[in-house]
This record gives C-alpha cells, sequence and structure tokens, in this order.
C-alpha cells in the first residue's frame, strides 16, 4: 500500500528551473502548498558543478535576462558581471547558488522530498474540481522500499534532460512527457568533446602527441555528404582555445560546435559527414612567414625551429608529420610545394570525428519534448492544462557562456507566474 500526501503545486526535479519555479512560487503566492520531488539527496546538485564550480548563472545578452537578475535580487544573490557578458555570483562559488535557492525556498515554506525516485505521473478525475496530477514516488530507507502517491493541481517537469547522469538527470522526463502524448524530439549530447579518427593506432603522425596542448586557433566545420568539404559546405566557425586531449579535440569552441553535428543515421547519416579544420596561425599568413626568413641569417634554421616559433613543440611536430617535412630540412630547402603542404597544416589541419563524447562528459541535451507542444510564454503544455515543462527537457539548448542556465532559471520563472496568477 502507498503512502498519500497532496500539494498544490508539484515540482518533479531540484535543479535549476525546478528551484527558481519553487522560489518564485513561494515569493508571489504563499497560499500554494508547493512540493518539490528531486531523486538527489539534496537538490541543487548539478548547479553545484557549473561552470567548473563558479556557476555562470546567466549572460547578458540571454533572452530574460532582466527577468532573472531581478529574481536574483530578490533572493538575495549578489552577482558581478565582466566585460564579455557572464554573470557569476559574487563569490564564484556555484555551491552558494544551490545552497541560497533551497535555503530560500525553505524559508518560504516550500517543501522538499529529496531521495524519491518517480515512478509514474498520470492525471486523474477530481470531480468538481476537475483534473488533478498523481504522481507515484519511491524511497528507501532502514525499513526497505516505500512508495508515496502525491497529488495535486498543478506538475512541473524540471527533470532535466540527460546530460551529467551523476548529478540524476538520467532521461526519465522525456518517458514522463511521452506517457502524457508528447513527442520527444531524439536527445543527443551537446557541449562535449570530440574523438577523432587521427588518434587511432593507424594514423601517423598519431594525434596522441597533441594531448595537454592548447591553442588559440580558428576552428571551422564542414558538413558534406560527399565529404568533399568544399568552403561552401562550412556550417560553423568559432575562434577560441582548443584543447587537445588523449582522444581528441575539446575547448569551448568544439563545445559549441558539437551543438551543429546532428544527423539522422536512418537516413544513411554519419559522422563521416563532418570535417574539423583547424586554422593554428588565424589572422598571418605562414606561406610569407616562411619565405620572408629564406634568405638572410635564417636561411639555415631548421623548419622544426621554425614552426617551433609559433607553434608549440607537440603542434610543430604533429603539422610537420602531416606535412611529410623533415623537421630539420633548412628553411633555404623548402620548395614551394613543401612550403604549401605547410601551409596546409597550419591554416587548415583537418580532423574526422569519430565520436562526440557522451551524456556523462555532455554539458547539456540537445533535443526533448517539441517546442510545438509547449506554450512559449507559459510552458503549459499543449496537450495537458495543468502540466508544465521547463529547462532542459524541452526542445531547446544553446552555446557555452550562462546561455543555457538560463533557459532554465526563465522557464523556471514562467512556470511558477503562469501558476500564481492563474492563467
Amino acid at each position: 500500500m502507498s503512502d498519500t500526501r497532496t500539494a498544490d503545486v508539484v515540482i518533479i526535479g531540484g535543479g535549476a528551473s525546478g528551484l527558481a519555479a519553487a522560489v518564485e512560487l513561494g515569493m508571489s503566492s504563499s497560499r500554494l502548498d508547493v512540493l518539490v520531488i528531486d531523486r538527489m539527496p539534496e537538490p541543487g546538485r548539478k548547479i553545484r558543478a557549473t561552470g567548473s564550480g563558479r556557476c555562470n548563472i546567466t549572460n547578458t545578452g540571454a533572452a530574460g535576462f532582466s527577468r532573472i537578475m531581478e529574481f536574483f535580487r530578490e533572493t538575495g544573490l549578489v552577482t558581478r558581471t565582466y566585460d564579455n557578458g557572464l554573470v557569476y555570483p559574487y563569490s564564484e562559488s556555484a555551491a552558494d547558488v544551490a545552497e541560497l535557492l533551497t535555503s530560500r525556498a525553505e524559508a518560504l515554506g516550500i517543501r522538499f522530498a529529496c531521495g524519491e525516485e518517480v515512478l509514474t505521473v498520470r492525471t486523474e478525475d477530481a470531480g468538481s474540481d476537475g483534473r488533478r496530477f498523481a504522481v507515484t514516488s519511491s524511497f528507501k530507507d532502514r525499513d526497505g522500499e516505500h512508495r508515496v502517491v502525491t497529488t495535486a493541481a498543478h506538475a512541473i517537469l524540471a527533470t532535466g534532460g540527460k546530460a551529467g547522469p551523476g548529478y540524476g538527470t538520467t532521461g526519465d522526463g522525456y518517458r514522463m512527457a511521452r506517457e502524457f502524448g508528447h513527442s520527444i524530439v531524439t536527445p543527443v549530447p551537446a557541449l562535449t568533446s570530440i574523438e577523432c579518427e587521427e588518434w587511432s593506432g593507424d594514423a601517423e603522425p598519431c594525434g596522441v602527441i597533441l594531448g595537454g596542448t592548447r591553442s588559440q586557433v580558428s576552428l571551422s566545420l564542414y558538413r558534406d555528404e560527399t565529404q568533399a568539404f568544399g568552403e561552401d559546405t562550412k556550417i560553423f566557425e568559432e575562434s577560441g582555445e582548443l584543447q587537445f586531449t588523449r582522444f581528441g579535440l575539446s575547448g569551448i569552441c568544439v563545445f559549441n560546435m558539437t551543438r551543429h553535428m546532428r544527423y539522422d543515421r536512418a537516413s544513411g547519416g554519419s559522422l563521416a559527414d563532418f570535417l574539423v579544420r583547424v586554422d593554428l596561425f588565424p589572422g598571418a599568413d605562414i606561406r610569407e612567414y616562411i619565405r620572408d626568413r629564406q634568405e638572410g641569417r635564417f636561411s639555415g634554421a631548421a623548419a622544426g625551429g621554425l614552426l617551433r616559433t609559433l607553434l608549440k613543440a607537440p603542434l610543430a611536430e604533429y603539422v610537420l608529420g602531416r606535412a611529410g617535412t623533415d623537421p630539420e630540412m633548412p628553411l633555404s630547402s623548402l620548395r614551394a610545394e613543401d612550403i604549401e603542404a605547410i601551409a596546409v597544416n597550419v591554416h587548415g589541419l583537418s580532423f574526422s570525428p569519430s565520436q562526440i563524447r557522451g551524456w556523462k562528459d555532455a554539458q547539456v541535451s540537445m533535443g526533448g519534448v517539441s517546442l510545438d507542444e509547449i506554450y512559449e510564454e507559459t510552458c503549459e503544455s499543449k496537450i495537458v492544462p495543468g502540466l508544465y515543462i521547463t529547462g532542459e527537457l524541452a526542445d531547446r539548448d544553446f552555446p557555452c557562456g550562462g546561455f543555457n542556465l538560463s533557459n532554465a532559471w526563465i522557464t523556471g520563472l514562467a512556470a511558477a507566474d503562469s501558476i500564481a496568477s492563474g492563467r
């Protein structure tokens, strides 16, 4: 037999959007009884890990920026804004944000049921009161496993997607939404690293020698089913720090690039349709740099030594290996075709993706509940009145820089404002 409890609003998920909704409901409508159910031992687990523990809470260019900042001022959070638009808590501690939101919610009378896994969410006929939601969840204690059924007039699905399963985001929200009749755009990991063919044992030179190297670059992504990869097939470009790892490529520019690497396997698509090109010497022409030094006192300098004045040693070695150039060859001996081979690999060093790193490494999920089935201003379901879908569970994703957390805050606030106003 299951225990029972009631609430006016049940929020499934105590992450960013769930906590924002809970605090906003507490501040705007104290008459409402709000319960947050979270499978983790404490709410805000994923918030604590954001921004490498610093929590880039929003960005001045994010949609809803003013509303988000108003909300945090009302909760008592002091922030600092950098010239690049990134906004952090003044302490630059992600844990402080999670703890502040949790303590604020508790002070406002919000109830928490942590360590509970939601099994089912259903609607049931409540007679003259219309439909209500019935949420069945389970938890374990020293006496074994227990089940409890929570009934509420409103339900907010704030479960998150599948990115970072160690923080409780395991994709169960997709199942809940699907059971209500919602369409799910296939979720895939995004804002993550990639593995590349050039790191395989057969590659010569092998990309493994680049592991741990960082370089400021211009990164481009090409997509072409014919794999010709001409300039007209470029779909993404961004400058920034590229991190070479023991398996491939990482860094913010790579994270943002992965948002453009979706393909339909059923239609024959694959990662072979993509190519990454890296300009290691943007803003200048390596050809001119070499030719200027082929005469005079540098003419006898080795090609490898010259490249190491521009690139870190592992990169210089790797580029010359890809170009087929002996690093000890004097500059004066480089032919036009040698210079061109070096230039191709300095300005267009190419990598073939073999795998996008999975959910454990991804920062966000692409895909989710179709936006065609959600009211944009309120986040209420168009299929089930009283059901709200917030944060990463919906098919929204954004680049790095506080935009994804902004989406979580603003959608949680939108759902709360809709419920509180009776819209």
